[in-house]
């Protein structure tokens, strides 16, 4: 079964970009920055890192690119939300293990991406 394969808009990459922008968020907001300066650089850096897969190579449509970072900031929302709306603490140990399942998923679509190719 080919799980990495790219769908029409939503695909396995589209979990990565979710947990990506909760990522953000969760990290942002341990940091100590507020919600618009978090919220701006972390649509900042969804957006850069679709210009990174185009300079890789992974080259998508501009729907699929926007949906990408959409879901993204669907991923920030739903991190903000609970920490800068409910004002859950920052937990280090969630973190750790949100980053680790989202690299880890990233590395893990790159390498199919390397010895598959785009699909």
């Amino acid at each position: 079964m080919d799980i990495w394969k790219h769908g029409t808009h939503i695909d396995l990459w589209s979990f990565v970009h979710l947990l990506s922008g909760a990522l953000l968020a969760l990290g942002f907001y341990g940091l100590g920055f507020n919600f618009v300066l978090a919220a701006g650089i972390s649509m900042i850096l969804l957006i850069v890192w679709e210009v990174f897969e185009w300079a890789v190579r992974i080259i998508e449509s501009s729907v699929n690119v926007a949906v990408d970072v959409g879901i993204g900031i669907l991923g920030f929302g739903v991190g903000a939300y609970w920490h800068y709306v409910l004002e859950e603490p920052y937990n280090a140990s969630a973190f750790s293990v949100l980053l680790f399942v989202t690299l880890g998923m990233a590395l893990w679509g790159f390498i199919d991406f390397h010895f598959r190719g785009y699909r």
